[in-house]
């Protein structure tokens, strides 16, 4: 069974700059999951690395002629924050042949096989698009003004931290447009509120089909509901690689809140996961942090 949901399918996580968050990450993986996993880095990101696993395909795009130019390209666009992602993004979208893609954020950790819920809903349900619930009328920001107005009229789309999407169903060219859709920078008339939303619109204007993994009974507007079984299977951080990056590279140009929320977060991450304490505030979460004090690092599951 794990075989055939495998097929044709592309699952991969991205670690440009902070590989030192992949660790617990890969370990957590592999004990619950049986599915292959391609990492995506530098060779001194992989350098971090000490788990090992048939499983774990590492991609280090300079050690080939064809990609070491796509490489410099990530990495350069990767001073200004999430447009390093795209890159890579538009790179696989275009250059890998498997139809469904699922990504996973580098710094989450798993708590049971999430992977095979979403194969399942694009495979055996036929949904084109599955993953937790973005919510778009239920947002808690951007509530003022003509955009406001315009969201409002959305219906959700899902988060891109562990989500599945079919690729027969973007348009790939031109490919400079491709990347402004991955982006999110207004493509569309209408506007989004993150990343990789235009694609998911692109998905349902298409005819497309949304599974919202967390809610899915809760129609097209609604909340993400962060107790259930989906959201469950997992520790969800946010914008950790993006806080270790800024960490290391103070330079990077981004909005002075989404960086001192990344290095905070970074900070709640490097604390528990790596025993680090990097000198800076860890986030005030106390869900996650109810959490992390009953995992079990070895079995990687909830005591």
């Amino acid at each position: 069974m794990q075989v055939n949901l495998a097929k044709d399918v592309f699952i991969w996580t991205e670690a440009f700059n902070c590989g030192e968050i992949l660790d617990p990450m890969l370990k957590s993986y592999l004990a619950h999951n049986e599915f292959e996993l391609n990492i995506f880095g530098t060779s001194k990101d992989f350098n971090h690395v000490t788990v090992k696993s048939p499983l774990l395909k590492f991609h280090d795009l300079s050690m080939d002629k064809k990609t070491s130019k796509i490489e410099t390209r990530i990495l350069n666009k990767y001073q200004y924050g999430h447009k390093g992602t795209a890159e890579l993004w538009k790179y696989l979208i275009i250059k890998r042949s498997e139809r469904y893609f699922i990504h996973l954020d580098s710094d989450t950790i798993f708590l049971a096989d999430a992977i095979t819920d979403l194969i399942e809903s694009v495979k055996l349900k036929g949904y084109s698009l599955a993953g937790s619930r973005r919510p778009y009328l239920h947002r808690p920001y951007r509530k003022l003004g003509i955009d406001g107005i315009k969201l409002d009229k959305l219906p959700d789309v899902v988060a891109t931290d562990c989500f599945i999407f079919d690729k027969k169903l973007i348009q790939k060219r031109p490919y400079w447009y491709l990347n402004r859709k991955i982006v999110g920078r207004r493509p569309l008339k209408h506007p989004v509120v993150d990343f990789f939303d235009p694609v998911s619109f692109e998905i349902i204007t298409k005819g497309g089909l949304v599974l919202y993994m967390d809610s899915p009974n809760d129609g097209t507007s609604s909340v993400t509901n962060f107790d259930s079984d989906f959201m469950q299977k997992r520790i969800s951080f946010a914008a950790v690689g993006s806080g270790l990056n800024f960490y290391k590279n103070p330079n990077v140009e981004t909005s002075p809140g989404y960086k001192n929320f990344a290095l905070s977060s970074y900070s709640l991450f490097a604390k528990w996961l790596l025993n680090k304490d990097i000198g800076i505030l860890p986030l005030d979460a106390p869900e996650i942090v109810s959490k992390l004090e009953k995992l079990n690092q070895t079995t990687w599951s909830i005591r």
